[in-house]
């Protein structure tokens, strides 16, 4: 966990931030209605998930955007990306594709005044259906102005385990050319998530004891070291 320390990427709510969320919920908004609108379903994933599932408030600085767009309508792959294209580059932010494949684009925001973290960033994934993929709850997530959006996430359980998988998986070291290291973001949103009520903390733990103990005990240390 010591590696928390290390990690240059601020979590800060500032001013520039709470600007860059709304932006971003507004995008997830639009994003959602163009799935429904071509009879596709829209998941949210990533750290946007983690505050909706925490009561849908923006707590910290978020880096990109992540949604998973189940592919249950009729239009083909390149219409579905044609269309997301359109629809981005008719908003304020400049974008550009930043990486390109069938499945997955990621666009970035086209402004050289920012650093990279400070920039607009979205990841789409196109994935096909599947009877666990179809099953997502919907939640809230509220802008600063009060505005709500309702939007389909990632469960809970899925969402805890992988985060808790991930931090197992860097216990002996990481190879930074293929991964990065955990984050302040990382361990803020873990330590949130566990606290939700609703959690069913045992079920996780009897799925992956070793994982889970080895987390809860380095997250603790973590905290009593200040």
């Amino acid at each position: 966990m010591n590696k928390l320390k290390n990690d240059t990427r601020d979590i800060a709510l500032t001013p520039e931030f709470v600007e860059k969320s709304d932006k971003d919920i507004a995008t997830i908004s639009a994003l959602d209605e163009f799935a429904k609108e071509t009879g596709n379903a829209l998941v949210l994933t990533g750290g946007y998930a983690t505050e909706a599932h925490c009561r849908g408030k923006i707590t910290r600085a978020h880096g990109d955007v992540d949604v998973h767009i189940i592919l249950t309508g009729s239009e083909s792959v390149g219409a579905i990306n044609r269309g997301i294209k359109t629809l981005l580059f008719k908003e304020d932010t400049k974008w550009v594709v930043r990486e390109r494949n069938p499945k997955r684009v990621d666009y970035l925001e086209d402004d050289d005044k920012k650093e990279f973290f400070d920039k607009r960033r979205i990841e789409v994934h196109l994935v096909s259906p599947s009877e666990s993929n179809l099953k997502y709850s919907r939640k809230k997530l509220i802008d600063s102005k009060g505005v709500e959006i309702e939007i389909c996430v990632i469960d809970l359980m899925q969402t805890v385990t992988e985060k808790i998988h991930k931090f197992y998986e860097l216990k002996n070291g990481i190879d930074t050319s293929k991964d990065r290291y955990s984050s302040k973001s990382d361990y803020f949103d873990l330590k949130k998530l566990l606290t939700l009520p609703e959690l069913d903390r045992e079920g996780i733990r009897d799925s992956a004891q070793e994982e889970y103990d080895y987390v809860v005990s380095l997250m603790s240390k973590y905290e009593n070291s200040g």
